[in-house]
């Protein structure tokens, strides 16, 4: 809460998600006022939105373990920034997903080389070994001489 007042809300929750709830705060060593503040906060603000037509029906678990001083700096990193783990994991990987992505595009243009080039035409390939005087060689020039009008084309 930005100016520090802190209120209590008080709720009844049936006993099984109630048990739920304490073994998750045992395992993410949080105290119960971390987790609903966070909860809260999510819900009411969400950082990151779903994609359009994602729901939790098309969602999948990722589970990872972390020394015990990284969970604890990301935990106090998520209180700083008011972010749930979910929201926290979810753009990190949609930022290295992105870079990655960004990181090959540009790689497969510097690979194709020329992009006025057209792969799919070898015309091109045709042109460029007629232009190069190295293409030939001397007994390709000696049939060409012998032949008349013909040439080789290297593949």
């Amino acid at each position: 809460m930005p100016n520090g007042e802190k209120k209590g809300i008080t709720v009844r929750i049936d006993a099984d998600l109630h048990a739920e709830v304490s073994q998750y705060l045992r395992d993410h060593s949080m105290t119960m006022a971390e987790f609903v503040s966070l909860a809260l906060d999510d819900e009411l603000h969400p950082k990151n939105q779903m994609k359009e037509g994602n729901t939790m029906a098309n969602t999948r678990t990722i589970a990872v373990q972390v020394p015990e001083d990284l969970f604890q700096r990301i935990k106090d990193y998520l209180q700083r920034n008011n972010m749930t783990q979910r929201q926290f994991l979810i753009g990190l990987i949609e930022d290295e997903l992105e870079r990655d992505q960004t990181e090959r595009e540009s790689q497969n243009e510097a690979v194709s080389g020329d992009p006025e080039q057209d792969e799919d035409n070898p015309q091109q390939d045709e042109d460029a070994a007629l232009d190069d005087p190295e293409a030939d060689s001397d007994e390709d020039e000696d049939e060409s001489e012998d032949e008349g009008q013909g040439f080789t084309m290297g593949m």
